[in-house]
This record gives C-alpha cells, structure tokens and sequence, in this order.
C-alpha cells in the first residue's frame, strides 16, 4: 500500500477486544457506516479489570459522537467522575500539585495565591473534593463544559457495557482465538488470519488489537521496537483494590513511593489501587509489601509486566496497530484509552483522504515521544524522596526530547506565557498536552521558581475577579454520590452536543455518507 491511501477499505478486521477493539469497531462503524467491520476476540482470554482513569475524550466519544445516553452508561458501568490527577509528587512533605482538565492558568495562581492549585475550576473543586454540578432552585447546572470532566471506570463493566453496544452499532462479532496469520506475497500486509477452529478471515484492513503480544503489527509484519526506559524506569505493576464506602474522590491519585508510585481510581464502593515499580530496585513481594503497608484491605493483589515504548511504525502495510499492540506508556497521566481515540482520530483522516499513510505514522510517534517526554520529566524532577531509585532517576532518566524546554524554563519561566517563541509551537504541535500541562509539571516540581520575583507582563490583572467567581462556584458544588445521583436520573446535561457541528468532506465518498443521519441520531440520543 503507498503513502497515499488509494481507495476506502470495504471490510476492517479489527483483531482483539478489550478497550482498544470495541473503541476502534465502535468508532469506525460510527463514521464509516457502510464499511464492513468486524471485531473477532477469543473470550477464553480474561480481562484484567483494574479500575481505568480517562480524559475527557472518552466523553466526547462516549455521547457527543456514539449518542449513548449519560444516565444509561452511568448506571450500567458504576463509573465516577474525574476532574484531573492529583500528584502527591515534586516536594517533600504535606505537598501536591494537580494536573487537572478545563482552562488552566498555572503562572497566574501561583503569582496572585501562591496555590499553584488554584489553576483552574476544576483542580478547585479538586481540592474540596466536589462534583462539577451545582443547584440552582430546582436546576441542576453543570460548571466545567466542555472539556473539563472525564470517568473512572470499572474496566470489565465498561467492557461488558460497549460489547452490547457493538450489535447495536452493527459490528459484526466473532468468538474466536486467532493464531495464525498470512502475509500478503508481495509484502503490503496482510492477506488474512486463521483460528484455532482453522476459520480463516480476510479484511482489506487490519486494525491489530491484540495488546502487548502485537500479533499483526508486531509478530508477524516485524516492525521495530522504540525502546522509552532510558526515561522511564518502571516495568511492573501490583494491582488491586480495597473497599471503601466514604466520599468519592472527583480524581485519580498518583502518590510517590520507594520505588515508584501508587495509582489510586476511586469507584463507588471500592479503589482501583496499582503500584508501579521497578524490578531493578524491588522484586515483587517487596513491591507487595509495601503497598500493603501503605494501603490497608488490599484485595487480589497481583503483578503484571510491561515493557515501555512503541513500535517503529503504527501503520504498515495495511495494519494500523491501536493500543497496546502498538505502544505502551505507564498511566501516570491517565494515557490509555486517551491515545486509543487519538489515534483513531488521526486513522479517520487517512480514510477520508486529508492525510498520508507517512504523515499518519509520522503525528502518532511524535505524540507518544512527546507523552513520554512529559512523564520522564516528571520522573526528573521528583525530589519527594530520596530512596535509591528516585536518587537514581535524579541523576540518569533521559528527557533528551524536551532539553530546550527546560533550559527556557529556568531562564524565562513557563514557556505558555511566551505566544512569540517558536519553541511553544513546536511544543503544541499534534501534542496530547499543552505546554500549560508541562509548565504545570515543572511548577509542581519546584523547578527554578525565581521568575515569581518580578512582577511579569504577563500577570493579568482580572485574574483575582474570574479565581472568586469559580471559587465561589466550587464552594456551592455538589458532592459526588450526589452529582452522581442527578445524572443518573437524567436532571443534568453534563455533555452538549453541537448540531452545527459538519461532517468532514471525504475524498472517498461512500455510498450513504453519514451527514445529516449522524447528527440528527446523536443529538436525540444525548
């Protein structure tokens, strides 16, 4: 296959479950609706069922693209709220830094308060550990629209959830194990896959899902591996969790331990707990020791192993590896499901014809750098503790990719006061964050604080007027089982759809574009 795509596939294979292949099915039966796609997983393969942190890109997918109702998934999928990661991370002591959603303005909370947690609605209502719903007379008014809430869920409900979906949608679904593939004899992919059965299927598209074994992309077309533990050390997690019946936490916790750090994604009744560490420092009954230590009533403790980085290429040939299969990141900002649709979103553009195959590969491996580069930072410049691997980190994690950021930090300051510099550009171009996302990391992190000292150009004098107004407005929030109680019985509209929104122009046209159906079936389902 060249660069360029030549014509629209008329069948998909998307090989594999789990998030990955019902997002990706999903998504390209949404907006390709007369392309055959057909989603084959083995159910004799378990799902791991860890509790999973979003962005708010899975609620734009969820019931702004897909039309699920918010009070249908919140019921079926027990799933919570979550305004942002709270780092208890950077400095020691009784110290964290959120990296919350919605408009940030770290240089101008930590100038006017001295709080860099007063950077935006959402970390504010972080802090009080409020919903982003508040009560007017008998209205329920959402206050973080429209990018400033995603969900926690419960993997194995959401998946059970969006496995009904796929009938629904018109997915094609087979139960199979596949072990076997055929490659293409002049070298452009795959011809087709085989099962256990001896079943055999073919697809003018593959979209690997196969997870860390990378069975199409991986195994069997050979692409190279991009190798991210020189910057990011950690290759095992002990997962669990532990019940909890007290308030809901409206974010992911991410706590600094020994040898690493502990997740925490609070459910309804229970936290998703995960301590990453790395096996170089700790074997994993130490690792298990100590999260005990750290976490009481800890449940189906167990390690899993990973190995960081990405592959060569996520398209080649005619595969497209998405998720797992095709890199891996540990979920310190909540990343997973998060580049599963970013990714589909770039995937989209080929399809339609507005980019090549060589610029689809050449975004989505800049986008994970960039990613890896974020965490890595965050890695460098955590001086919370001082045990062996943090020394360690200290002195050797590799953030090569953002060197020049952080020297005009320490020179300028945050570099999303700086609109002129092209370095802000470089940053922000096709990335995932901002340069609001690494600013606030470095702040969090105690780097180079020195700017503060002189008032600066870009101190906004109205900041203080709009900071009393959402403070106020946090002030007056619901708690959560509350919040999550009105949206459950449909009295708030967490999510607005945009009916004005068009549909892209598509270079291959199809034969019953989606147009006006998608935006009519949407907007009566939300």
């Amino acid at each position: 296959m060249s660069s360029t795509l030549q014509h629209m596939p008329q069948t998909i294979g998307v090989i594999g479950g789990g998030s990955a292949g019902y997002l990706s099915a999903l998504y390209l039966k949404k907006l390709f609706p007369d392309v055959r796609v057909t989603l084959i997983e083995s159910s004799k393969i378990p799902v791991i069922g860890v509790g999973e942190s979003t962005t708010p890109q899975i609620v734009d997918f969820l019931h702004n693209l897909m039309g699920f109702s918010v009070p249908e998934f919140l019921r079926e999928t027990h799933s919570t709220l979550k305004l942002g990661v709270k780092h208890i991370w950077g400095l020691p002591g009784d110290y964290h830094y959120n990296l919350s959603f919605g408009r940030v303005d770290p240089f101008n909370a930590l100038y006017h308060t001295g709080d860099l947690n007063n950077s935006s609605l959402p970390s504010m209502l972080m802090e009080l550990g409020r919903a982003p719903i508040v009560q007017e007379g008998k209205r329920y008014l959402p206050l973080t629209l429209p990018h400033g809430c995603a969900y926690h869920i419960d993997n194995k409900r959401f998946l059970a959830y969006l496995r009904k979906k796929l009938e629904v949608c018109g997915v094609e679904y087979i139960d199979a194990e596949i072990d076997q593939v055929t490659l293409k004899a002049n070298g452009s992919g795959v011809q087709s896959v085989a099962s256990t059965e001896k079943e055999i299927y073919s697809f003018d598209m593959f979209i690997d899902c196969s997870g860390f074994r990378s069975l199409l992309l991986g195994e069997s077309l050979g692409t190279d591996w991009v190798d991210y533990s020189a910057g990011l050390k950690a290759n095992r997690a002990v997962i669990g969790t532990r019940p909890d019946l007290g308030e809901i936490e409206p974010f992911t916790t991410a706590t600094t331990l020994k040898h690493g750090w502990l997740w925490a994604t609070p459910m309804r009744n229970e936290v998703h707990l995960g301590y990453v560490f790395c096996s170089d420092f700790c074997s994993d009954d130490e690792a298990r020791a100590e999260l005990a230590e750290h976490c009481q009533q800890i449940d189906n403790a167990r390690v899993i192993p990973f190995k960081t980085g990405r592959h060569g290429v996520g398209w080649s040939g005619n595969v497209v590896g998405i998720g797992n299969s095709f890199a891996f990141i540990e979920p310190l900002e909540s990343t997973a499901i998060h580049m599963i649709l970013w990714q589909l979103r770039k995937l989209r553009r080929v399809l339609e014809g507005t980019r090549s195959i060589d610029g689809y590969n050449q975004v989505v491996n800049a986008a994970w750098d960039h990613l890896r580069w974020l965490i890595a930072l965050q890695y460098k410049f955590n001086s919370r503790l001082d045990t062996p691997f943090w020394t360690m980190c200290r002195s050797e994690v590799d953030i090569s990719g953002v060197t020049e950021y952080v020297e005009y930090f320490r020179r300028h300051g945050p570099l999303s006061l700086n609109n002129e510099t092209p370095l802000r550009a470089e940053m922000n171009r096709d990335a995932i964050f901002s340069v609001f996302a690494f600013d606030t990391a470095m702040m969090g992190c105690g780097v180079n604080g020195q700017f503060f000292k002189q008032k600066s150009s870009k101190v906004k004098d109205n900041w203080p007027l709009r900071f009393a107004f959402d403070r106020a407005a946090a002030q007056k929030a619901l708690n959560h089982r509350e919040a999550l109680r009105v949206l459950k019985e449909g009295r708030c509209n967490l999510i607005r759809f945009d009916p004005s929104r068009k549909p892209p122009t598509r270079r291959f046209p199809l034969r019953n574009p989606a147009g006006q159906e998608f935006v009519r079936s949407a907007n009566a389902s939300s």
